[in-house]
């Protein structure tokens, strides 16, 4: 009987083992099934005060039903892509055909400090400073077509709970035949979170682009963003308003594939 203590201790520390062992392969499992998802530092069009981490790397395609112009154009254009390569803290974006005046551009963007002004602690609120350039020059048989803009501005971007609000003011200068000008932008961004399913992640977002360009109107667009895994993202914009207003089903759609 003298051993029935030192039984007594050893089965309560295997089961003590035991219990922490199904313990951690339960958390273990818990941690698995919620999703990494590898959001683009977009919205839908604008720019996110955000960038990829170094090595990070995407692929993006888009179509519509019609053009996508700021200055509310439809020349028949139904699809473009681009490319988003992660960099020591900051960002290149390389993109065709996203809308009227810019055919054609490498976007890079650089990661601000987020610090408050004694230095101590991280502000929530992320900054990026924006410089783009673009030309194009086609040589056809009804004609060249030559196109050069330059972007300089800044994205701020804060996140709050499961919504994410962008502002991101830009000087933008444009000259060739199919756009002539030199003009301000702010581009405003809100979006939220609604739901998550086994089938990814859904949100919606609107955003406005307000534009001193001449002849040219504001332009509003509503969308859903799904996150279908952690990998695929996919954008669908049923609505812009414009002077010529674009509504569809399903509208403009962005995919975009993180690698």
């Amino acid at each position: 009987m003298a051993h029935a203590p030192f039984m007594q201790k050893t089965l309560l520390s295997l089961s003590i083992a035991s219990f922490s062992i199904f313990s951690s392969q339960l958390l273990a499992e818990q941690v698995a099934v919620k999703k990494t998802y590898q959001e683009p530092t977009r919205g839908f069009f604008l720019e996110h005060g955000t960038v990829a981490g170094s090595g990070k790397a995407s692929v993006e395609l888009q179509t519509s039903s019609s053009d996508f112009g700021v200055n509310g154009l439809d020349e028949g254009r139904k699809s473009g892509g681009g490319i988003r390569l992660g960099l020591s803290g900051g960002e290149l974006i390389l993109n065709s055909g996203l809308n009227t005046y810019d055919e054609n551009s490498a976007l890079v963007k650089w990661s601000l400090p987020r610090q408050n002004s004694d230095g101590t602690e991280k502000t929530p609120i992320h900054w990026s400073l924006l410089v783009g350039l673009g030309h194009t020059d086609i040589d056809a048989d009804a004609g060249d077509t030559k196109q050069t803009n330059i972007k300089l501005g800044i994205a701020a971007t804060i996140k709050a709970d499961a919504g994410l609000f962008t502002a991101s003011p830009k000087l933008v200068y444009t000259d060739g035949d199919i756009f002539d000008d030199t003009f301000l932008e702010l581009d405003l961004g809100a979006y939220v979170g609604i739901i998550e399913t086994e089938s990814g992640l859904f949100s919606v977002g609107a955003e406005a682009l307000i534009t001193t360009a001449d002849n040219t109107d504001n332009t509003i667009a509503l969308g859903v963003r799904w996150l279908y895994n952690e990998r695929i993202n996919l954008d669908i914009v049923p609505f812009v308003f414009s002077d010529a207003d674009l509504i569809g089903i399903p509208g403009l759609v962005r995919l975009n594939i993180a690698f």
